[in-house]
């Protein structure tokens, strides 16, 4: 048992584990539905000689045979139940190890850290696996840049194969804790009422069970994960570990874990968990695959809750056109962009710590290569409160959705020279906001652009682009209002009628 555990009993009621030893004879009982889907090669779960029989697929790509976790390995996911081309999936075996939720910047009325108090819905758990931003967890933390889901499906096509799952609400089996809300997501952790389910291919006791085993990776152990658990690092490749289930625990700042051995972790039959920032959980991701996007994924062959596997093909190569470029020794907060023409371009996204002052520069380069630096990432710096100036690049052709919405300290904006687009909600309530220049290039500005931006009251606009078609609904609205617009004189008149239906004030003011 982990000795980190023992040290969190003092913080959390008795979490000693229960072993029951005898195994089920049968490790599940034959689902209720065994249809093939014709649109490919993969069944629901079943038994054959006492134990659950699992289809497996590959999609995506993981660090796991590699310790140092410089090259990645396809995954293989476990199917668990097909509806239509709707595959529910997962994973074969323990990808990472994080936190289910960490306190970082959460304080208590007496200004020290409150315990790490989050349901599934509000945990850095979700925001980590699926790129979040800090509005999605209660400790404010930004994913969007270092997350499970950009790593594991870098590319296009694997990330249009993912369906958003309706990840529905679950409670603790024993306690009256608070509910996980429901949530809709790509990636997701297997609930309670999941791993108990016999038509996935698991026991239906909450003790020892082979179909629920997890072990760890060479990754995992190597590098101590994504977390960076040293301690991690003291155990045995091939062995099993705890992993996480989004299930609550007695209190909020608990959630329930899987043993090594398969047994559902509780105190006598209570599930009490453990504390949500305990760092060596293992994670076992879930996810729903479109079996229509077949490029992406193969047949990977089938896996039995005692550990035998049969052969399937190989791997889908897919080519990784997007991909974090390396500046120094590390991967930058620049990633590679597909462009239309070959040319080599890159996409900024916020830095993990941001500067009051950052400036996108026209280019950024490898050891071998320079990229133009073409587009700002959606939602790259959403409700950061640290960033106050920014000066964009000339190569910048677009500034992404929600790039800087919520921005509420940010005081000025330099828009690039060639910026085409303004993607909407891009400097949403950007309240200290007070003056913004367009500059000739732009030909498209998205909805709700610049609302909420209240003491917006300069708005110089330098293109002749502008039309109804391509300027979203409440674009300007909520600005000051009493705002001075400055316009192309032969524009005045349209421009004014323009923006006046895009939302600025009745009393704002039109020149040439």
């Amino acid at each position: 048992m982990y000795s980190k555990i023992g040290k969190l009993k003092k913080r959390i009621l008795s979490v000693v584990m229960t072993f029951t030893l005898a195994i089920p004879a049968f490790e599940c009982v034959a689902p209720k539905n065994m249809a093939v889907v014709s649109a490919a090669t993969v069944s629901n779960p079943r038994v054959n000689g006492g134990y659950a029989v699992w289809d497996l697929v590959y999609f995506g790509s993981y660090p796991q045979s590699d310790a140092t976790g410089a090259t990645k390995d396809p995954i293989a996911w476990r199917v668990l139940q097909v509806n239509g081309n709707d595959a529910f999936l997962w994973a074969d075996g323990a990808l990472d190890v994080y936190e289910y939720h960490n306190e970082a910047n959460r304080k208590n009325s007496k200004g020290t850290l409150d315990m790490a108090d989050a349901t599934w819905d509000k945990s850095c758990i979700r925001s980590w696996l699926n790129g979040y931003d800090g509005t999605y967890n209660e400790s404010n933390l930004n994913y969007t840049f270092s997350n499970f889901y950009s790593v594991a499906f870098p590319t296009k096509v694997e990330q249009e194969a993912l369906l958003t799952a309706n990840v529905s609400a679950t409670s603790n089996p024993t306690y009256a804790s608070p509910t996980t809300a429901a949530t809709s997501d790509k990636v997701f952790l297997l609930s309670y009422e999941d791993v108990i389910n016999v038509n996935y291919g698991f026991s239906d006791s909450f003790t020892e069970s082979l179909s629920r085993r997890k072990n760890y990776t060479a990754y995992i152990v190597g590098t101590g994960g994504a977390a960076g658990t040293s301690s991690i690092k003291k155990k045995t490749v091939g062995t099993g570990g705890f992993w996480w289930l989004r299930t609550p625990g007695m209190f909020t700042n608990q959630a329930l874990l899987v043993g090594g051995d398969g047994s559902i972790y509780n105190n006598n039959g209570n599930f009490n968990g453990t504390i949500a920032d305990y760092d060596e959980g293992l994670i076992c991701p879930a996810i729903h695959l479109d079996l229509s996007k077949t490029d992406v994924w193969s047949y990977a062959g089938t896996v039995d809750s005692n550990g035998t596997y049969t052969a399937g093909d190989k791997p889908p190569v897919i080519e990784q056109n997007e991909k974090p470029i390396i500046t120094g020794d590390k991967a930058s907060n620049y990633v590679t962009k597909e462009s239309d023409n070959g040319s080599k371009e890159a996409v900024y996204h916020a830095p993990d710590k941001v500067p009051e002052n950052v400036v996108i520069p026209a280019t950024v380069s490898d050891k071998s290569t320079i990229y133009k630096v073409t587009s700002i990432a959606s939602g790259a710096f959403k409700n950061n409160n640290d960033i106050r100036t920014i000066v964009i690049g000339d190569n910048v052709t677009e500034i992404g959705d929600e790039a800087f919405s919520g921005c509420a300290n940010l005081q000025t904006v330099v828009i690039g020279k060639n910026v085409k687009k303004i993607g909407a909600k891009a400097f949403y309530k950007c309240t200290k906001l007070k003056k913004i220049v367009i500059p000739e290039s732009v030909n498209k500005i998205g909805k709700q652009a610049f609302y909420g931006c209240k003491n917006l009251k300069s708005v110089t606009i330098k293109t002749t682009k502008l039309t109804n078609k391509n300027v979203g609904s409440k674009a300007f609205k909520g600005t000051h209002k009493k705002a001075k617009f400055k316009v192309p004189g032969k524009k005045l008149s349209a421009y004014k009628k323009l923006l006046k239906s895009k939302g600025a004030g009745s009393k704002a003011k039109y020149k040439k």
